[in-house]
């Protein structure tokens, strides 16, 4: 989902720095480039867990897994339209597709089925969401935007709940365990 977790801090590159109108104030604000990168990254990873969700609502075996798949679905549909709002106002463009790493991972899901299917959707929500919790502590903690910063602040609690659910549904699957191949 989302590979790169703000590790470019580099400083002075004029190509590295947006240009946005703060309606609020009514001056130009700097959008540093790992804030940028946030905002494209999350988008992103909106797009790829979107499809996976899907993906799960229509293979899932397990009723849970099903059910987990929409909530995914709906929730990172609410979060990516919030997304979409900020990247606006800050003129940031968006993508429309999922990437190529992404797409490879999907298809490598899609062809699963059964318990097989369940569990490795579930182990990979788990890596994904783990990810994303430590990109949104981070720029949290690090953004130079103030409105990213808080962006990233308010979904904390929502990727910890997702990683709470993943690790309960999985947890009461683990006796059903993967079938070996």
């Amino acid at each position: 989902m989302l590979q790169a977790c703000h590790g470019n801090n580099s400083e002075g590159d004029d190509d590295t720095i947006n240009y946005a109108a703060d309606t609020t104030k009514s001056k130009n604000i700097v959008i540093g480039k790992d804030d940028a990168l946030f905002v494209i990254e999350v988008a992103e990873g909106c797009l790829a867990e979107i499809e996976i969700g899907l993906l799960a609502k229509q293979k899932g075996t397990d009723k849970r897994v099903k059910n987990m798949g929409a909530i995914m679905v709906k929730d990172l549909t609410k979060g990516k339209s919030r997304l979409a709002l900020l990247a606006k106002s800050k003129h940031i463009t968006l993508p429309t597709a999922i990437d190529s790493v992404d797409e490879k991972s999907i298809a490598e899901l899609a062809k699963k089925t059964g318990n097989d299917f369940d569990h490795a959707y579930l182990d990979k929500v788990r890596d994904d969401y783990k990810k994303a919790m430590l990109l949104f502590q981070t720029t949290a903690k690090t953004a130079y935007d103030p409105q990213i910063k808080q962006f990233a602040s308010r979904n904390i609690l929502t990727i910890q709940r997702h990683l709470d659910l993943i690790d309960a549904v999985h947890g009461s699957m683990k006796s059903i365990g993967p079938t070996q191949d």
